[in-house]
């Protein structure tokens, strides 16, 4: 019988592009996840004396690069290196303010966009080492995939479900074959963030601290809503670029414009209080307009005495962007109301900021 083993151990690199296969995180995967590798392959086009209608005599490789996509169930922390899930949110906004709560005793670490991803106060020189341990037959091997960077990442939440989080992967070079990593410590299932665990908001959202460092977000005054289904993806643009540096691979990431979205599939409805997605499709129609979301998972799990693990995604100004009806003679009506993020400079001081709290001391 063949073996099929695949697991991710993700590690963060000092340089970029020096591979970490020692201190990492391991994650389960919902895909395999193995990187494509991309080879800039080039025949030789060079007139050499040779009869050239008979063919190509040689192909010449030019520069090389990798890009995979990831889709693992969120949980709080990650095996044996329990900051490493933060750390992939982290290289995907740029920057991560880390702090324990002196009254709970966990760890929040606040994630938001950075300017500058790779100024010294932010990431640096540092990149990511995806560690994909995969049998090669009955052996496992562990091929390291160095220089990764975030592109994107989809959080997908459907009732009945855990959350499913899906990121857009690109780095330099697959390093050198090595035995594959022991001991994988994977996380515990308590820390796994499912819909039973989310509530999503609107309205007045409290966000506790100074901006946009903030340790807390509250509700008290905020109206919930209940979607059957809600998607968020944020974007930062980041491409590699190959230059003449003397390697044979990208060594230079160029940032973009972050982006954030939302989709949320509800009932078509106007109560007479609390969220009317009618309302909502209303206005968009009669104007431009914006309104504000955070959606909440708290895992029931303690962090610290009175602190639990869970994750917050804020979403201050979201531009209205419409909706698509979904009338059955089977059912009640639904609606997907679309939402696209805007740069609150006032308030908040981000146009998407990410809360995970846990008990990993850094990030």
């Amino acid at each position: 019988m063949a073996e099929n083993k695949v697991y991710l151990a993700m590690g963060e690199e000092a340089v970029r592009g020096v591979k970490e296969s020692a201190a990492v995180g391991f994650v389960p995967l919902l895909n395999s996840g193995i990187p494509k590798m991309e080879f800039d392959d080039k025949r030789r086009k060079e007139f050499r004396g040779e009869d050239s209608l008979k063919g190509d005599t040689a192909v010449l490789r030019l520069s090389q690069r990798w890009s995979a996509s990831i889709e693992m169930p969120f949980f709080t922390e990650a095996g044996s290196v329990k900051g490493s899930v933060g750390t992939m949110l982290k290289h995907l906004f740029g920057k991560a303010t880390s702090a324990q709560q002196g009254l709970t005793g966990q760890y929040n670490h606040m994630m938001y966009p950075a300017a500058d991803p790779f100024s010294a106060s932010a990431l640096g020189t540092r990149g990511l080492t995806f560690n994909l341990n995969i049998n090669e037959g009955a052996v496992m091997k562990n091929w390291p995939f160095v220089g990764g960077r975030i592109k994107s990442v989809s959080f997908v939440q459907e009732a009945g479900n855990s959350l499913k989080a899906s990121a857009e992967l690109f780095g330099q070079k697959k390093d050198a074959v090595t035995a594959g990593l022991a001991g994988a410590v994977f996380p515990e299932e308590n820390l796994r963030c499912d819909y039973n665990n989310l509530k999503v908001y609107t309205g007045a959202v409290t966000r506790v601290g100074a901006a946009p460092d903030y340790t807390d977000f509250t509700f008290a005054g905020a109206t919930q809503l209940k979607p059957d289904k809600v998607s968020v993806k944020i974007e930062n643009g980041m491409e590699d670029v190959l230059r003449l540096s003397g390697v044979d691979y990208p060594d230079k990431t160029r940032m973009g414009q972050f982006k954030v979205s939302i989709e949320m599939t509800v009932d078509w409805e106007d109560p007479a209080s609390g969220f009317s997605s009618v309302a909502e499709f209303n206005s968009w129609a009669a104007s431009s307009g914006s309104t504000n979301f955070c959606l909440h998972w708290d895992t029931g799990t303690q962090a610290g005495t009175g602190g639990n693990h869970g994750l917050y995604i804020d979403m201050p100004v979201m531009q209205r962007m419409g909706g698509s009806h979904d009338y059955n003679l089977n059912k009640d009506p639904m609606i997907t109301l679309k939402y696209e993020g805007l740069y609150d400079s006032a308030v908040a001081k981000y146009m998407v900021g990410v809360l995970l709290k846990n008990t990993a001391s850094a990030v």
